[in-house]
């Protein structure tokens, strides 16, 4: 499903030189469930920023993403290029690029990153819940840079103990039929659904 889907998004990404697909994408997902984003992108297409479902600061980060996007989808090509997808300056540099989106932080940062190809995942409220850990653990707070960066290469650290590819198929498997996403009711739909969702937003 990883490799599958992953590889999909990068291909529209690609396709429309543009991350605003992925991150709008993400911004759907904050604290929505999975099968709502579809909705709520074509609205967001219709709407843009001042969409219904881009309360609090995801708006905001629309718009910034927008407004860097050229510079953002340059920055993830060059780090590809220079450090790969899999070390873990590649991926913390990567969740950095997009920390200064409103609304994201270092969780979401790091999904738009495993959806660009990066070796690292998204530790959401449910994968919080699998591993035992509470939120306070996935979230930087106001820390010197320095601070910030050793939690940030520690939380990829964390994720690359099994890697991407295990937290996305998991993730889907987990989440399928549940009470949010009941016509997502299997793994391979549920993984598709990225695709279709990022897919659907226009540039």
């Amino acid at each position: 499903m990883y490799k599958r889907d992953t590889k999909a998004i990068i291909e529209i990404c690609e396709q429309k030189q543009s991350v605003v697909p992925v991150a709008l994408f993400v911004l759907t997902t904050i604290q929505a469930g999975l099968s709502t984003c579809k909705n709520q992108i074509k609205d967001c297409n219709l709407e843009g920023s001042n969409s219904r479902f881009l309360w609090g600061k995801k708006g905001d980060g629309l718009e910034f993403v927008k407004k860097h996007d050229a510079f953002l989808f340059g920055k993830v090509q060059h780090i590809k290029e220079t450090l790969g997808v899999d070390s873990v300056e590649a991926c913390t540099k990567a969740i950095e690029l997009f920390l200064p989106v409103p609304n994201l932080g270092m969780v979401k940062s790091a999904f738009v990153a495993q959806c660009l190809g990066f070796n690292v995942a998204c530790i959401d409220s449910h994968n919080l819940k699998r591993l035992g850990m509470n939120e306070s653990q996935v979230k930087l707070g106001k820390v010197k840079p320095d601070t910030r960066r050793k939690k940030i290469e520690g939380y990829v650290a964390m994720t690359q103990e099994q890697g991407s590819e295990y937290w996305w198929n998991t993730w889907c498997d987990y989440v399928a039929g549940n009470q949010a996403n009941r016509s997502l009711d299997n793994g391979d739909i549920v993984s598709r659904y990225h695709v279709e969702c990022v897919d659907l937003v226009n540039v």
